[in-house]
């Protein structure tokens, strides 16, 4: 694991447990967080307003989440392809991270399940050591 990723997240008890979970709008509000990433950014359950996705991750604030109903297929492709993102903390702080995005549905209405994963040490995009 990246030796600098929060520590709260680094002794999982499987690969898919340290991970930091978001329900976004289709806008890339946050609107949720799993348990973990609350207390890493101070996030309260059932806040009404979160911000954007882009004051964790500013990378995307220049890529549009959504295109035409879909998921923006450039940002599913970086996704995909495990282009290595920054994610900053609340004190300013920067984290390599892998970002993954998928539509839900809840209730009638449409969400977007952001899922983040520390960058592993001598991983790259065409998976050799590096």
């Amino acid at each position: 694991m990246t030796p600098n990723f929060p520590k709260q997240l680094i002794a999982p008890l499987s690969a898919f447990d340290n991970k930091i979970e978001l329900t976004l709008s289709e806008q890339g509000m946050i609107c949720d967080c799993n348990i973990p990433t609350g207390d890493l950014f101070g996030y309260r359950r059932g806040a009404s307003a979160w911000g954007h996705i882009s004051e964790l991750m500013p990378e995307l604030a220049a890529i549009k989440l959504m295109r035409d109903g879909q998921i923006n297929p450039r940002l599913r492709f970086l996704s995909h392809i495990g282009h290595r993102f920054q994610l900053i903390s609340l004190g300013g702080k920067l984290f390599d991270v892998k970002f993954f995005i998928r539509a839900i549905e809840n209730q009638g209405q449409r969400y977007l399940r952001a899922m983040i994963f520390p960058f592993e040490v001598g991983f790259n995009a065409v998976g050799s050591n590096g």
